[in-house]
């Protein structure tokens, strides 16, 4: 199965995109909002994406701004100077395409230990959100009606 047909068996999960000019407050603001946020999606002008960034990192970033680093102040440099998601978003980020087959965007999920990825199309615009759990559920359910 691809992840095309895989689409239409599962439900997108709500994602927040933000800009990678917007401050690292603003972001963080923005979270507080949302019920359920794995991780923030960052997209260009035109809607693509060109980065990620944690929950994780950018609380870690916004409380170490507002407080006294709790850590060796060498391996936090980059966070107490961030202020723009640009600063401290991960530009490399894994997502998966239409075509890929579902087991294999499923083993590289579990090799990586990464709970949703991004499906995005030929432009690198975000067309769902898939978690690890969705796609392990339609690899099971095919395997149980292939018995």
């Amino acid at each position: 199965m691809r992840i095309s047909e895989a689409l239409d068996k599962i439900e997108s999960r709500p994602y927040l995109a933000v800009s990678a000019d917007s401050t690292l407050e603003e972001v963080a603001e923005q979270i507080t909002r949302e019920k359920q946020i794995r991780g923030i999606y960052v997209l260009d002008k035109q809607g693509r994406l060109e980065g990620y960034l944690s929950v994780g990192v950018l609380i870690r970033a916004v409380v170490i701004s507002r407080n006294q680093p709790r850590f060796h102040i060498r391996s936090l440099l980059t966070q107490l100077t961030s202020e723009k998601v640009a600063d401290i978003m991960e530009t490399r980020v894994v997502c998966a395409r239409k075509n890929d087959p579902v087991e294999r965007v499923l083993d590289f999920m579990g090799d990586r230990n990464i709970k949703e990825i991004p499906i995005v199309d030929d432009d690198r615009r975000i067309i769902a959100i898939a978690t690890i759990l969705d796609l392990w559920r339609l690899v099971e359910k095919g395997k149980s009606k292939d018995s």
